[in-house]
């Protein structure tokens, strides 16, 4: 059962790193003018 939990561990965290890097890049200043308007 531990084999279970080091795989359920390990895919929550590839989870949340890959969920970050999605937020992280869609955080980023985009070219889109409303955005710009909206962020100033």
């Amino acid at each position: 059962m531990n084999d279970y939990s080091t795989a359920i561990f390990a895919l929550v965290a590839i989870t949340g790193a890959l969920t970050a890097g999605v937020i992280f890049i869609l955080k980023q200043p985009s070219d889109l003018p409303a955005v710009k308007h909206q962020r100033h």
